[in-house]
């Protein structure tokens, strides 16, 4: 349990304080997104990549859930978050727990819907709580 409120902490600073260090920080709500067509073999059926969701900056093989809902976003060159709507969060989370491996990433941590990877020259972190869902990619 102690671990799980860490994470969580954690998770809700990163995301809290990403748009309030940088006043250049894009913050933009955005729309829930259809999964994309004529995407590569290699992506899971109902994956999206960032830029499907409008996304700049971040890595190309990471793949989301289609039908994301995205409550608040940061795009910055060296880091991007994502709050998703918090009923998304376990099904992200699963998807997220089959789709890194294939896409290159590795699993650094997994526990309590709570995971940390690392590839393509970023590290990201993605936790679930009841009241907060949220992915954080920052360069390395």
């Amino acid at each position: 349990m102690i671990v799980r409120r860490s994470a969580v902490c954690v998770a809700a600073l990163l995301l809290a304080g990403c748009g309030a260090a940088n006043p250049q920080v894009e913050q933009t709500p955005m729309p829930a997104i259809s999964p994309a067509t004529g995407s590569p073999s290699s992506t899971p059926p109902a994956g999206v990549t960032l830029r499907d969701l409008g996304v700049e900056h971040g890595p190309a093989q990471l793949i989301l859930p289609g039908g994301l809902e995205i409550d608040y976003q940061v795009d910055n060159p060296n880091n991007v978050t994502l709050v998703l709507d918090v009923s998304q969060g376990r099904s992200t989370y699963d998807f997220l727990r089959r789709s890194l491996r294939a896409g290159g990433f590795r699993i650094t941590a997994d526990g309590q819907q709570s995971l940390t990877f690392t590839g393509h020259g970023w590290d990201g972190a993605y936790t679930v709580s009841e009241s907060v869902a949220g992915l954080t990619l920052r360069t390395g």
